[in-house]
């Protein structure tokens, strides 16, 4: 940009800044906005499904290995699947979204979503529902790719933030809507396939929706369609806008960009020789990078076991109803991003947002180690030390604990549960017995070795130990929530969608977007692990790799809020160090 177009923009600030109203936009606009958002909506659906589900399916005779340890690999495999094709067609959204425009790409999606939803609700088996989540994977990879882009397009700079939140809200609503799914269905014979095949109603509503929502007008003035481009924004604007004052800059920045790229130059390599593009790139991709280190879908997965993990409750319904209030608390935070985002910034709001979770992490690992080193003892008198099974541990933790394998003992796991009777100052006359599934698919002790009804009736849990500690981690997970919608969930999308000039915008959404779907594989396939290797370990890291964000962002990220999707490359001229500067 020169001189004269510096000044332009100047001007324009001025102008919006005495004025200081919002003009009243159509409801085309919000229309289109809103039906974007759908795909949001399918995104956190799909990918939080799963929370709920995998202990419905882990239920079903023989659809799992028998062996815990080759089972948590299929859940493992099952769980990531769908992130690992995201990837992949992340990538392939792009080309889409460049070569055949941003609404033709959207439309391919729900597609492929609605696809998806059929294979997974008519899963007879693992091997096909494996297939199914691939699939359903290859259609949130696009969507998360080019729905991010067409709204950043069509929408008005002064209310851009607030549009590309509702992104991450609807996200978020998808991720509430699949948890109660979950609970719904939990005690409905094969209730999971309900889970999974119910995400085919939205992804019809947004495909037929999408047929009549107008194209980007920064597409159609890059495809040389301006008369197309100016009806769209006529119909997106409202009257007090300078429709044509907006084409125009739109048209000055295709027709430099046109003479660039007939030097023969590709959009990479016009990249690699663009400092601004490449610093802009680097904050992009280090957005999705540590949105993802912080560990959100590990969360958002596994939410049902982590509670199962703290204690508050054995039953799988009862902990998928709980599962469902937490998702409540997560979408309902979403709106604080939402309402934030336009006016404090993306800065503050993300560097604020990374200082919550941190302290929210380490809320929750602390709450893990101090519920496992104040685990009950079994009682004395209850211990065989020279058992080779249940009776051998001495303290609840040990007894429950789901990888409980003996030397030389085979791959089986040992399923064992402590009983005890409820007293004053904590369990008492307690013991480790081996625990079975009854018709409901509650885990019960085997006939004879925990009474658990009559005058004496004990109290029996097989996953996790009486503490006084697990409301810390309840509070730690919901805290950790608040934190994230309220700026790093939203301002990864939204910044990225914005950042780039129009020649690289498709390319650049798509290779951060394809960051944040790896680190989403790595870190969701890994949690398990982790778990089983390092413990309450694992949440430490996160946190480690979340102060470690903050010192980065506080010199490299900039304040967007404002800018026109033009000024971007302007923004970046500076080093990379004084960014974040002022």
């Amino acid at each position: 940009l020169g001189p004269g177009a510096g000044s332009h923009h100047i001007h324009k600030s001025i102008i919006k800044m005495k004025l200081n109203v919002r003009p009243k936009y159509p409801p085309l606009l919000y229309l289109t906005s809103f039906l974007s958002a759908v795909g949001g909506f399918l995104f956190g659906y799909d990918t939080g499904v799963i929370a709920g589900a995998l202990p419905l399916v882990e239920k079903v005779d023989n659809f799992f290995p028998e062996d815990k340890r080759a089972a948590d690999s299929w859940e493992a495999a099952i769980t990531s699947a769908t992130v690992g094709a995201a990837f992949v067609f992340s990538f392939v959204g792009g080309f889409v979204t460049d070569r055949f425009g941003r609404k033709p790409a959207i439309i391919a999606a729900s597609l492929v979503f609605t696809a998806g939803a059929i294979i997974m609700g008519a899963s007879p088996n693992k091997e096909v529902l494996l297939i199914g989540r691939v699939v359903l994977g290859m259609g949130i990879g696009m969507a998360s790719m080019c729905v991010p882009v067409y709204m950043a397009e069509t929408s008005p700079e002064d209310i851009r933030g607030f549009l590309g939140a509702s992104f991450q809200v609807m996200i978020t609503f998808g991720q509430v809507t699949s948890a109660l799914v979950d609970a719904l269905f939990a005690k409905v014979s094969d209730g999971w396939k309900y889970d999974f095949g119910l995400a085919g109603v939205p992804a019809v509503i947004l495909l037929v929706g999408f047929i009549f929502c107008p194209e980007s007008p920064r597409w159609l003035v890059q495809k040389g369609r301006e008369d197309e481009a100016r009806t769209v924004l006529k119909q997106l604007r409202s009257a007090s806008c300078n429709v044509e004052e907006e084409l125009q800059d739109i048209v000055k920045i295709c027709k430099e960009d046109e003479k660039i790229s007939n030097t023969g130059q590709n959009s990479f390599k016009r990249m690699a020789g663009n400092a601004s593009v490449r610093k802009a790139l680097l904050i992009g991709i280090m957005l999705q990078f540590f949105q993802q280190l912080a560990g959100i879908n590990t969360v958002i997965y596994y939410s049902a076991r982590i509670l199962q993990m703290s204690g508050i409750s054995n039953s799988v319904s009862t902990i998928l109803w709980i599962s469902c209030g937490v998702n409540a608390i997560n979408f309902f935070a979403s709106f604080i991003g939402l309402y934030l985002v336009d006016r404090v910034g993306r800065r503050l709001l993300t560097l604020v947002s990374y200082c919550g979770i941190v302290v929210s992490l380490l809320l929750l690992a602390v709450g893990f180690t101090l519920s496992d080193t104040s685990s009950p003892a079994v009682t004395p008198s209850a211990v065989n030390n020279t058992s080779t099974g249940c009776a051998q541990f001495d303290t609840c933790y040990a007894c429950t604990y789901e990888y409980d394998y003996m030397p030389g003992g085979g791959k089986e796991p040992l399923n064992c549960g402590f009983c005890y009777s409820p007293g004053s100052s904590g369990p008492e006359d307690s013991s480790c017995v081996a625990w079975q599934m009854n018709e409901e698919n509650e885990m019960v002790p085997e006939q004879g070795s925990c009474s658990t009804n009559g005058e004496n009736a004990k109290t029996f849990v097989a996953q996790y130990c009486p503490t006084k500690y697990s409301p810390m981690v309840l509070v730690g997970l919901c805290l950790y929530l608040i934190s994230f919608q309220s700026g790093l969930g939203p301002v990864p999308w939204i910044m990225n969608a914005e950042i780039y000039p129009l020649w690289f915008r498709s390319q650049g959404v798509s290779i951060s977007t394809g960051f944040n779907w790896a680190l989403n594989l790595i870190v969701s396939f890994t949690f398990l692990y982790l778990i089983q290797g390092i413990g309450f370990g694992t949440w430490y890291l996160y946190a480690g790799c979340s102060a470690v964000a903050i010192v980065f962002f506080t010199f490299t990220l900039p304040e967007t809020k404002g800018k026109s999707l033009e000024e971007m490359e302007e923004l970046f001229s500076r080093p990379l160090w004084k960014l974040g500067r002022g």
